[in-house]
């Protein structure tokens, strides 16, 4: 029997809970981070001395909250409908302009009499 009357006792009682509390878990608040915007400057067109080319230089300024990277330039030489007759990719330099800043980008494209304007695109990120 005194087996049995052992195994029945009443168990301890629980530890009090703690006095202190740990402070909860925080994060600092982040920065904005910005973006990255891009505007095509005025272009300017000027013919190759043989006749044979067309070269097509402008400007690209980030006009975004921070510098962006990796811009691509594309330039689209349109007929009179608008179809592109002829695309060329450029890569400005600097590549990574600061807000306010500005990259220049120069292209060669055939002299085609069918060509009316340019349309230029530029892409970052």
């Amino acid at each position: 029997m005194l087996a049995v009357a052992t195994a029945c006792r009443p168990r301890p009682a629980p530890p009090p809970p703690p006095t202190t509390v740990a402070p909860p878990l925080t994060e600092a608040p982040l920065e904005p981070s910005g973006a990255a915007a891009l505007a095509v400057g005025p272009i300017r067109e000027t013919r190759s001395a043989d006749g044979r080319a067309v070269f097509i230089e402008g400007t690209v300024e980030n006009v975004g909250t921070r510098a962006t990277q990796t811009i691509t330039v594309w330039v689209n030489a349109l007929d009179e409908a608008g179809m592109v007759l002829e695309r060329v990719q450029a890569l400005p330099t600097p590549q990574d302009p600061p807000p306010g800043t500005v990259a220049r980008f120069v292209v060669q494209l055939r002299d085609d009499p069918r060509v009316r304007t340019y349309d230029v695109e530029a892409i970052g990120r």
